[in-house]
């Protein structure tokens, strides 16, 4: 799974240069996930994270583009009287495929959807049982909009829905806010 997402993000990203529509793009980005967990342990692991994800990604036609990100949360800490002091966090990477659709003559506005999958893993130490890892495959689902301040800079919003596969978690949801630099 993970050698299959690397090589579709480096198909994205390496796509031929000959098609003059290619325009390919990096950005930073801060997030919110708020997980709802699959087992009952809310009270002894926390529910909210923020993150930042490094993105790469390019338009290959005006309203299609694919993107690959990597994503880091902060860690947590969450105090329960069954299992002590927890620390958690989880990090995730894959590739996500995107429509635009522009507004306006200018196009300065872009309403964005777009589907992917990422591998997650989640991480959580605790003063009893030690650490323990879990990973899992998430299908996302995006929406947002995009506002292109000049031709290199760009402002973006989205909300992520990620559906996580065997897993701690049945699924994340995600707001984040981010630029993008257009090459």
């Amino acid at each position: 799974m993970k050698k299959a997402l690397l090589m579709a993000g480096a198909a994205a990203l390496f796509a031929s240069s000959a098609n003059a529509e290619v325009k390919p793009y990096v950005g930073l980005d801060g997030n919110y996930s708020s997980i709802d967990w699959a087992y009952d342990i809310e009270d002894s692991v926390e529910d909210d994270y923020t993150s930042v994800s490094a993105v790469a990604g390019a338009k290959f036609i005006r309203n299609f583009g694919m993107e690959a990100f990597y994503q880091i949360s902060n860690g947590e800490k969450n105090r329960d009287a069954n299992a002590g002091l927890n620390h958690s966090r989880f990090t995730a990477y894959g590739v996500d495929a995107l429509g635009y659709l522009p507004l306006g003559c200018e196009g300065k506005v872009e309403l964005i959807a777009g589907a992917g999958v990422g591998e997650y893993t989640f991480k959580v130490r605790n003063t009893f049982d030690g650490t323990s890892k879990d990973h899992s495959t998430g299908y996302r689902l995006n929406a947002g909009a995009q506002y292109n301040v000049d031709e290199n800079w760009s402002v973006r919003g989205m909300y992520r829905h990620v559906y996580t596969q065997k897993s701690y978690a049945d699924a994340i949801d995600e707001f984040s806010l981010g630029v993008r630099y257009n090459f």
